[in-house]
Parts: C-alpha cells; structure tokens; sequence
C-alpha cells in the first residue's frame, strides 16, 4: 500500500542475475562489507536477536537505507530516515502482522561514548528490547562473527 519507485532490492537483483540464490549472494556481499565496519559487527548479533522464535528462513535481510530508498524515493545514506516514524508510517499504510517485519535500530557511536545503543522493533507491535553493545567489543571481533555481547537495558518495551 506504497507507491515506490522501484522493488525490493531482492527482487531487481533476481530479475537481474535470474535466480534467488545469485541475488541473495550480491546482497550479502555488501553485507560483508558492512561488516568491514566496526559496527557491522553488530547487525547480525542484533538481527539474530530480532528474529529470535522465529524461522530466520521466513525472513529476507534488508538494509534500512535500502527501505527507505524504495518506500520513500530517496535516502541520505547516513540512516537518520530509518526510524520509529517511518515504521509508524509504513506499518498505517501496509497493516503489517506481528512478527513479520523485525527491525534493527543501530545508533550511530556518539563521541567520547564507547557504546552503540539499539532498539529491536516489531513494526506492528512496537518497540520490544533495547540494550548497547561495547565499540572495543565490536572492532575486537571478525566481520563474520555475529556472537557479539548484548547488553540488553530493557526487554519487551513497549512504547
């Protein structure tokens, strides 16, 4: 119930390269490079934690840039539009069921901090864990290892 300029990134890529399993692999390729990021490290602990009692399988991993390039036209890069009002505004217009998009909310390191807060958020239900992860655990880590420590400050937050 968008308008949108263009489909999901999955599904151009598919289009394009003519197969799921091909599209999936170009994704995940800038994935990794997210991962060259210190907190690229932290995307897959969070997300795992996201979709946690659910198959990890029924969902498809998408950058919030990538969202909001699709449902809005266009996107700063820096992800300040990927946010809890265009979740609101997303979840009005497409009355999405509980669970079945899971977002990652990664804030930016703020200077002379060594945390990154997060918010896990359900786009129908709300707001459901919210913690920080330590900057000196994630540039300790491999981009590929997603068992990064969560320190969660609140669970099942409702707001």
């Amino acid at each position: 119930n968008i308008v949108a300029i263009a489909s999901m990134p999955a599904a151009q890529m598919e289009r394009y390269y003519g197969s799921p399993e091909v599209a999936q692999m170009y994704l995940y390729m800038g994935y990794a490079f997210r991962g060259f990021n210190s907190h690229g490290r932290a995307l897959f602990t969070l997300a795992h934690r996201a979709m946690a009692g659910h198959n990890e399988d029924d969902y498809v991993l998408t950058d919030g840039e990538r969202i909001v390039s699709t449902a809005i036209g266009w996107n700063f890069g820096d992800g300040h539009m990927s946010n809890e009002q265009l979740v609101a505004a997303l979840q009005k217009r497409c009355h999405f069921e509980p669970g079945e998009v899971r977002i990652v909310m990664l804030d930016a390191q703020p200077i002379q901090r060594q945390t990154q807060q997060y918010r896990l958020v359900d786009a129908a239900t709300g707001e459901f864990e919210r913690g920080y992860v330590k900057v000196a655990d994630m540039v300790t880590r491999q981009p590929w290892d997603d068992e990064l420590p969560v320190h969660v400050q609140r669970d099942d937050v409702t707001t």
